[in-house]
Protein backbone atom coordinates (compact mmCIF):
# COMPACT_ATOMS: atom_id res chain seq x y z
CA UNK A 1 0.00 0.00 0.00
CA UNK A 2 1.25 3.58 -1.29
CA UNK A 3 2.16 5.82 1.64
CA UNK A 4 2.13 9.55 0.50
CA UNK A 5 4.88 12.34 1.38
CA UNK A 6 5.39 15.68 0.52
CA UNK A 7 8.53 16.92 -0.59
CA UNK A 8 8.99 20.38 0.77
CA UNK A 9 11.04 23.59 0.52
CA UNK A 10 12.00 25.56 3.23
CA UNK A 11 13.48 27.75 1.39
CA UNK A 12 10.25 29.18 -0.32
CA UNK A 13 7.86 28.53 2.77
CA UNK A 14 8.35 31.39 5.40
CA UNK A 15 8.75 30.22 9.04
CA UNK A 16 7.82 25.98 7.67
CA UNK A 17 9.04 24.02 11.38
CA UNK A 18 6.28 26.29 12.82
CA UNK A 19 3.30 25.81 10.32
CA UNK A 20 4.09 22.25 10.35
CA UNK A 21 4.05 22.11 14.05
CA UNK A 22 0.31 24.22 13.67
CA UNK A 23 -0.81 21.22 10.84
CA UNK A 24 0.28 18.29 13.87
CA UNK A 25 3.10 17.44 11.73
CA UNK A 26 5.52 15.37 13.84
CA UNK A 27 7.75 13.71 11.53
CA UNK A 28 10.10 15.97 10.08
CA UNK A 29 13.00 14.87 8.14
CA UNK A 30 15.61 17.28 6.52
CA UNK A 31 17.22 16.14 3.41
CA UNK A 32 20.58 17.95 4.26
CA UNK A 33 20.78 15.89 7.54
CA UNK A 34 24.08 14.03 6.92
CA UNK A 35 25.03 15.50 4.19
CA UNK A 36 28.20 17.99 3.13
CA UNK A 37 25.02 20.77 3.35
CA UNK A 38 24.19 20.06 6.80
CA UNK A 39 24.71 23.74 7.57
CA UNK A 40 22.31 24.59 5.52
CA UNK A 41 19.58 22.97 7.64
CA UNK A 42 17.43 26.03 7.84
CA UNK A 43 16.62 25.88 3.86
CA UNK A 44 17.33 22.19 3.39
CA UNK A 45 13.84 20.29 1.93
CA UNK A 46 12.27 18.41 4.26
CA UNK A 47 10.26 14.87 4.06
CA UNK A 48 6.67 14.75 5.76
CA UNK A 49 4.52 12.16 5.77
CA UNK A 50 1.27 13.13 4.54
CA UNK A 51 -2.71 11.82 4.81
CA UNK A 52 -4.85 12.67 2.16
CA UNK A 53 -7.54 15.22 3.20
CA UNK A 54 -6.07 16.29 6.37
CA UNK A 55 -5.03 19.95 7.13
CA UNK A 56 -1.69 19.44 5.99
CA UNK A 57 -2.61 18.29 2.62
CA UNK A 58 -5.30 20.78 2.20
CA UNK A 59 -2.57 23.57 3.33
CA UNK A 60 0.03 22.01 0.48
CA UNK A 61 -2.46 21.84 -2.34
CA UNK A 62 -3.85 25.30 -1.66
CA UNK A 63 -0.41 27.27 -0.76
CA UNK A 64 2.55 25.35 -1.56
CA UNK A 65 1.83 22.72 -4.64
CA UNK A 66 2.94 25.10 -7.58
CA UNK A 67 5.87 26.22 -6.05
CA UNK A 68 6.98 25.04 -2.93
CA UNK A 69 7.10 20.96 -2.77
CA UNK A 70 5.36 17.89 -4.60
CA UNK A 71 3.51 15.48 -3.80
CA UNK A 72 4.76 11.34 -3.89
CA UNK A 73 3.83 8.13 -2.89
CA UNK A 74 5.77 4.99 -2.50
CA UNK A 75 5.39 1.43 -0.98
CA UNK A 76 8.88 1.56 0.62
CA UNK A 77 9.82 2.37 4.20
CA UNK A 78 10.14 6.18 5.23
CA UNK A 79 13.81 5.80 5.47
CA UNK A 80 14.11 4.40 1.74
CA UNK A 81 12.67 7.14 0.51
CA UNK A 82 14.17 10.10 2.81
CA UNK A 83 17.32 7.86 1.27
CA UNK A 84 17.12 8.56 -2.26
CA UNK A 85 15.82 11.17 -2.07
CA UNK A 86 18.97 12.42 -0.03
CA UNK A 87 21.05 11.21 -2.82
CA UNK A 88 19.74 13.58 -5.49
CA UNK A 89 19.89 17.14 -4.04
CA UNK A 90 23.02 17.72 -6.19
CA UNK A 91 24.10 16.60 -9.07
CA UNK A 92 27.33 16.81 -11.39
CA UNK A 93 26.88 19.27 -15.09
CA UNK A 94 29.55 19.82 -17.60
CA UNK A 95 33.19 20.43 -16.25
CA UNK A 96 32.58 17.57 -13.45
CA UNK A 97 31.18 20.39 -11.17
CA UNK A 98 28.89 20.01 -8.38
CA UNK A 99 25.85 21.89 -8.50
CA UNK A 100 23.18 21.77 -6.17
CA UNK A 101 19.78 20.46 -7.91
CA UNK A 102 16.04 21.86 -6.68
CA UNK A 103 14.49 18.73 -8.30
CA UNK A 104 11.48 19.48 -5.58
CA UNK A 105 10.30 22.85 -7.47
CA UNK A 106 7.46 21.37 -9.00
CA UNK A 107 8.34 22.96 -12.04
CA UNK A 108 11.76 21.49 -12.30
CA UNK A 109 10.25 18.25 -11.59
CA UNK A 110 7.50 18.25 -14.42
CA UNK A 111 10.25 19.06 -16.85
CA UNK A 112 13.09 17.15 -15.91
CA UNK A 113 11.25 13.77 -15.49
CA UNK A 114 8.98 14.02 -18.42
CA UNK A 115 12.37 14.44 -20.55
CA UNK A 116 13.84 11.86 -19.64
CA UNK A 117 13.55 7.90 -21.06
CA UNK A 118 11.18 5.75 -19.45
CA UNK A 119 13.92 3.81 -18.31
CA UNK A 120 16.10 6.67 -16.84
CA UNK A 121 13.28 8.12 -15.10
CA UNK A 122 12.30 5.02 -13.77
CA UNK A 123 15.94 4.41 -12.46
CA UNK A 124 15.78 8.45 -11.19
CA UNK A 125 12.76 7.79 -9.16
CA UNK A 126 13.86 4.87 -7.16
CA UNK A 127 11.09 3.95 -5.30
CA UNK A 128 9.26 6.23 -6.26
CA UNK A 129 5.91 5.32 -7.16
CA UNK A 130 4.25 8.36 -8.33
CA UNK A 131 4.29 11.67 -8.25
CA UNK A 132 1.49 14.19 -8.48
CA UNK A 133 1.76 17.84 -9.44
CA UNK A 134 -1.05 20.42 -9.81
CA UNK A 135 -2.37 20.62 -13.42
CA UNK A 136 -0.66 24.62 -13.33
CA UNK A 137 2.61 23.20 -13.56
CA UNK A 138 2.37 19.33 -15.20
CA UNK A 139 -1.26 19.18 -17.42
CA UNK A 140 -1.04 15.73 -17.13
CA UNK A 141 -0.79 16.15 -13.13
CA UNK A 142 0.73 12.15 -12.93
CA UNK A 143 4.03 10.68 -13.16
CA UNK A 144 4.32 7.07 -12.84
CA UNK A 145 6.88 4.87 -12.40
CA UNK A 146 6.62 2.18 -15.10
CA UNK A 147 8.87 -0.70 -13.94
CA UNK A 148 8.95 -0.93 -9.90
CA UNK A 149 11.55 -2.08 -8.03
CA UNK A 150 14.29 0.05 -8.85
CA UNK A 151 17.47 0.45 -6.55
CA UNK A 152 17.81 2.99 -4.03
CA UNK A 153 20.35 5.15 -4.19
CA UNK A 154 22.35 6.67 -1.46
CA UNK A 155 23.63 10.09 -0.65
CA UNK A 156 27.75 10.71 -1.38
CA UNK A 157 29.70 14.03 -1.44
CA UNK A 158 30.13 13.11 -5.88
CA UNK A 159 27.15 13.23 -6.84
CA UNK A 160 25.78 10.03 -8.78
CA UNK A 161 23.27 12.10 -10.97
CA UNK A 162 24.40 14.48 -13.83
CA UNK A 163 22.94 16.77 -15.99
CA UNK A 164 23.94 17.55 -19.60
CA UNK A 165 23.85 21.26 -20.92
CA UNK A 166 20.92 20.08 -22.93
CA UNK A 167 19.07 19.15 -19.68
CA UNK A 168 20.12 22.62 -18.23
CA UNK A 169 18.64 24.84 -20.78
CA UNK A 170 15.26 22.60 -21.16
CA UNK A 171 14.82 22.84 -17.44
CA UNK A 172 16.04 27.22 -17.41
CA UNK A 173 12.63 26.98 -18.70
CA UNK A 174 11.34 26.82 -15.55
CA UNK A 175 12.73 30.06 -14.38
CA UNK A 176 11.24 31.78 -17.32
CA UNK A 177 7.63 30.47 -16.96
CA UNK A 178 7.88 31.15 -12.80
CA UNK A 179 9.08 35.11 -14.12
CA UNK A 180 6.64 34.91 -16.66
CA UNK A 181 3.63 34.11 -13.97
CA UNK A 182 5.71 36.89 -11.58
CA UNK A 183 5.38 39.67 -14.01
CA UNK A 184 1.58 39.06 -15.04
CA UNK A 185 0.61 39.08 -11.44
CA UNK A 186 2.71 42.39 -10.33
CA UNK A 187 1.18 44.19 -13.65
CA UNK A 188 -2.36 43.20 -12.76
CA UNK A 189 -1.73 44.52 -9.55
CA UNK A 190 -0.17 47.56 -10.09
CA UNK A 191 -0.84 48.76 -13.38
CA UNK A 192 -4.14 46.77 -14.20
CA UNK A 193 -5.06 49.02 -17.18
CA UNK A 194 -2.01 47.53 -18.79
CA UNK A 195 -3.14 43.96 -19.24
CA UNK A 196 -6.82 44.56 -19.34
CA UNK A 197 -8.81 42.94 -22.28
CA UNK A 198 -6.02 40.51 -22.64
CA UNK A 199 -6.34 36.98 -22.55
CA UNK A 200 -3.93 34.53 -21.12
CA UNK A 201 -1.90 33.95 -24.25
CA UNK A 202 -1.42 37.50 -25.14
CA UNK A 203 -0.25 38.89 -21.16
CA UNK A 204 2.55 35.80 -21.43
CA UNK A 205 3.73 37.35 -24.58
CA UNK A 206 3.44 40.94 -23.14
CA UNK A 207 5.49 39.32 -19.53
CA UNK A 208 7.69 37.59 -22.05
CA UNK A 209 8.62 40.73 -24.20
CA UNK A 210 9.47 42.51 -20.85
CA UNK A 211 11.97 40.22 -19.52
CA UNK A 212 13.80 39.38 -22.75
CA UNK A 213 13.88 43.58 -22.97
CA UNK A 214 15.40 43.62 -19.42
CA UNK A 215 17.59 40.65 -20.28
CA UNK A 216 18.97 42.38 -23.44
CA UNK A 217 20.11 45.32 -21.11
CA UNK A 218 21.62 43.68 -18.05
CA UNK A 219 18.39 42.82 -16.29
CA UNK A 220 17.60 39.24 -15.52
CA UNK A 221 17.22 38.87 -11.60
CA UNK A 222 13.71 38.58 -11.02
CA UNK A 223 13.27 41.46 -8.96
CA UNK A 224 15.52 43.57 -11.41
CA UNK A 225 12.70 42.10 -13.92
CA UNK A 226 9.79 43.32 -11.83
CA UNK A 227 11.33 46.82 -11.56
CA UNK A 228 12.05 46.69 -15.47
CA UNK A 229 8.20 45.77 -15.89
CA UNK A 230 7.34 49.02 -14.26
CA UNK A 231 8.45 51.06 -17.74
CA UNK A 232 7.11 48.59 -20.02
CA UNK A 233 3.59 49.30 -17.74
CA UNK A 234 3.62 52.63 -18.11
CA UNK A 235 5.99 54.02 -21.26
CA UNK A 236 4.80 50.88 -23.44
CA UNK A 237 6.77 48.14 -24.88
CA UNK A 238 8.80 49.93 -27.26
CA UNK A 239 10.56 51.20 -24.13
CA UNK A 240 13.27 52.43 -24.10
CA UNK A 241 13.93 52.76 -27.89
CA UNK A 242 11.76 55.16 -28.67
CA UNK A 243 12.59 58.50 -29.74
CA UNK A 244 10.55 59.86 -26.76
CA UNK A 245 12.75 57.72 -24.47
CA UNK A 246 16.22 59.57 -25.10
CA UNK A 247 16.27 60.14 -21.33
CA UNK A 248 16.29 56.64 -20.61
CA UNK A 249 18.69 55.87 -22.66
CA UNK A 250 21.22 58.01 -21.34
CA UNK A 251 20.43 57.11 -17.69
CA UNK A 252 21.17 53.21 -19.15
CA UNK A 253 24.65 53.70 -20.39
CA UNK A 254 25.92 56.84 -17.59
CA UNK A 255 29.16 55.58 -16.54
CA UNK A 256 30.17 54.74 -12.91
CA UNK A 257 27.04 53.76 -11.66
CA UNK A 258 25.97 50.08 -10.60
CA UNK A 259 23.06 48.26 -12.85
CA UNK A 260 20.89 49.08 -9.77
CA UNK A 261 21.27 52.74 -9.28
CA UNK A 262 20.92 52.80 -12.72
CA UNK A 263 17.55 51.47 -12.11
CA UNK A 264 17.37 53.77 -9.57
CA UNK A 265 17.92 56.42 -11.63
CA UNK A 266 15.14 55.22 -14.07
CA UNK A 267 12.80 55.32 -11.38
CA UNK A 268 13.18 58.54 -9.93
CA UNK A 269 12.67 60.03 -13.53
CA UNK A 270 9.64 57.95 -14.37
CA UNK A 271 8.29 59.61 -11.48
CA UNK A 272 8.91 63.04 -13.02
CA UNK A 273 6.69 62.04 -15.56
CA UNK A 274 3.81 64.51 -15.93
CA UNK A 275 0.48 63.69 -14.54
CA UNK A 276 -1.62 62.92 -18.29
CA UNK A 277 1.45 60.50 -18.92
CA UNK A 278 0.58 58.04 -16.08
CA UNK A 279 -2.72 58.57 -15.56
CA UNK A 280 -3.71 55.83 -17.76
CA UNK A 281 -2.98 53.48 -15.36
CA UNK A 282 -4.41 55.05 -12.07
Amino acid sequence: MNQAYLLLDAAMIDNLPYRLFKLECSTVQPLFQQTAYHALAEVSPVLVPVVPDSPLAHTFTQEWSETAGIWLESEAGGTAVLQHLRSLIHARVEGDVTVFFRYYDPRITGLWLTSLQPRVRDEVMGPIRLIVLPESVHPCRFIHQETPEQPIARYADKPWLSLSPDQLDHLSEAKRQRLVRLLIEHCQQHFPQCLQGLDLAACRRWAANCQGNAERHGYGAADEVTRWASFHAVLGENFPDAPEHAVYRQMLIEPNLSPEQRLDNLCAELQRQPLSEKERFA
